[in-house]
């Protein structure tokens, strides 16, 4: 029951052409409207990202409206068009994580109408006051007050941990890091000597930090065993200590929504993946950890044709086939990775001891991951927190090719249309995990399609360019378009990959403009294990242009 003391607090996003307008007439003529609702004015209802909407609720808001001009009358054209779909898609997300999309809502008025402006706020405050106070007890990360000698000291011994002082300077490391081909000034050996010589006064602006990719390559062709990645990992949580902060996509939305995972117990409502006719369970033997997947379908649902929720579906049916019933949980949350290789450790392990009482909980013995980076938190940062896990992690290249083994899952029987495809090590799954056998078995037991390899593969796979939901720029975009080509040339009619974010970043590479001839970037790109369900029947085959029953990334123009 509502709290009939509980007075919310309400944002409210006004455009500076009718929103506003209507609220300062509202104001003049002295009409009543609820005494919480602060106002921000804005230039265009347009101009209010998804990720300022949640980090208001972060900061306490109860409910946020966005008010501006009638639809097909906006001054900036199409402004509240672009405003009304980010909200739409906002809302699927709130819905999905158990924020209830009730507490997000448009408005569409003229100038004038003061009267429709205190109306709508007031049935909006009466609206959220009704669904209470949203229990969402964040801890934003504050700057922390330490000396210089504090910082020497710590960076001091993430130097010692990850074996830096070993570093000769040969210069190894930057004849393979894919960001200094692109970036000359860039080099990882540069990082750790400026840290080995004590200089971190520039630590919170030293841009380098977040600049690395953390893909590994670096730590592959090191001949003394440096270990840069966790260097730099290390570095960005010393970094965010004082205040320091990287550029994320989707201007830090994604990571909000970790945030509030990690400090909240909402209801969350994250199965709607699952049909009628799939079996899950609440107990058993096998975890199937979904991750994100089902947030990404609402954050990008501007994408064409990317369906992340395809790849849950998949795992399950194939899992199915082969006679297990995995759980799955409405209960998980996010793994953290992306929060920890952003420097926020605190709430990375609060959704590690969740995620580890959950699955305990479940008397799983083993937890199956289709994203490597689930797989890879999992397997290495889990277990260097706390140790022993209790049960096994394993891949699903890993499991497909067990339960294929084993004579559980038969690929024999062709049902879909074969093809020609290669394949996509990326960076969590191969360098970082050492899953490079698996995938290439299973590309081998699907009858009747053909597999080329792309001249880079396995530890020397090119990366998709961005990690952690940051680093997403200029660079590496001409990295993925890079790799596309690379696919391309071989001849393939699609790249097949494991990882849903590297098929995110791939696919975003070429459906803005591109500064290639869009002919050599024209392949489809594809989740592996959703090739395998279709190819098997186990999911129905997409619709196309061309009838083949494949969906190509679209080269367009704009965004």
């Amino acid at each position: 029951m509502p709290d009939d003391a509980f007075e919310p607090k309400i944002v409210a996003f006004t455009c500076t052409w009718c929103g506003y307008p209507s609220a300062n007439l509202a104001g003049v003529n002295k009409i009543q409207y609820p005494p919480n609702v602060r106002i921000v004015r804005v230039m265009c209802s347009g101009s209010v990202e998804p990720s300022i909407i949640m980090d208001a609720f972060e900061h306490g808001a109860d409910g946020v409206i966005v008010i501006g001009c009638l639809i097909d009358n906006c001054h900036y054209v199409s402004g509240n068009k672009s405003a009304q779909e980010r909200v739409d898609a906002l809302k699927e997300l709130f819905d999905i994580m158990g924020l209830d999309s009730k507490r997000l809502r448009t408005e569409w008025i003229n100038a004038s109408e003061r009267y429709k402006f205190a109306k709508s706020v007031t049935d909006f405050v009466e609206e959220v006051r009704a669904l209470g106070a949203l229990p969402l007890p964040v801890e934003r990360k504050e700057k922390e007050d330490r000396t210089r000698e504090q910082t020497i000291a710590s960076v001091k011994s993430l130097i010692e941990d990850t074996g830096a002082f070993d570093c000769v300077e040969c210069g190894k490391c930057t004849t393979v890091c894919p960001v200094a081909k692109f970036d000359t000034e860039f080099a990882p050996r540069a990082i750790v000597l400026r840290a080995m010589e004590g200089i971190v006064d520039n630590i919170s602006t030293d841009r380098d930090i977040w600049t690395c990719i953390t893909c590994e390559q670096c730590n592959v062709m090191c001949p003394y065993k440096v270990d840069y990645t966790g260097f730099i990992r290390g570095m960005r949580e010393e970094a965010t200590t004082v205040g320091a902060a990287p550029l994320c996509s989707k201007g830090g939305l994604i990571h909000a929504a970790q945030r509030i995972m990690a400090n909240s117990d909402l209801k969350q409502n994250r199965l709607m993946w699952v049909k009628e006719d799939m079996k899950v369970a609440d107990k058993g033997e096998v975890f199937y950890f979904v991750g994100c997947l089902p947030h990404y379908d609402a954050i990008f649902r501007d994408r064409e044709g990317l369906s992340m929720t395809s790849i849950c579906e998949s795992a399950v049916r194939l899992m199915n086939k082969a006679g297990v019933v995995p759980i799955v949980s409405n209960d998980e949350k996010c793994c953290g990775h992306d929060l920890n290789w952003t420097g926020d450790e605190s709430n990375f392990e609060k959704l590690m001891d969740h995620n580890m009482k959950l699955i305990k909980a479940s008397g799983a013995k083993k937890v199956v991951f289709t994203c490597p980076e689930c797989y890879r938190t999992f397997n290495m940062d889990y277990s260097d927190l706390i140790g022993e896990l209790g049960f096994e992690t394993q891949h699903i290249a890993d499991y497909l090719k067990e339960l294929i083994d084993s004579g559980q899952l038969k690929v024999d029987h062709v049902k879909g249309e074969p093809f020609r495809f290669t394949y996509h090590d990326s960076c969590r799954l191969g360098r970082h995990s050492g899953v490079y056998d698996s995938p290439r078995e299973l590309a081998a037991a699907m009858t009747g399609c053909e597999f080329v390899e792309m001249p880079n593969t396995r530890d020397k796979a090119v990366c998709c360019g961005v990690a952690g939901w940051a680093n997403c720029n200029t660079n590496a975009k001409r990295m993925q378009v890079d790799r596309i080509i690379e696919a391309k040339k071989t001849g393939a009619d699609r790249m097949l990959l494991f990882c849903p974010k590297c098929q995110i970043h791939l696919r975003c590479a070429v459906q803005d403009k591109v500064h290639v001839d869009k002919a050599l970037v024209d392949v489809v790109i594809e989740d592996f294990t959703v090739a395998m369900a279709r190819i098997m029947g186990l999911i129905p085959a997409e619709k196309s242009k061309d009838n083949k029953g494949l969906e190509k990334t679209k080269a367009v123009e704009g965004v």
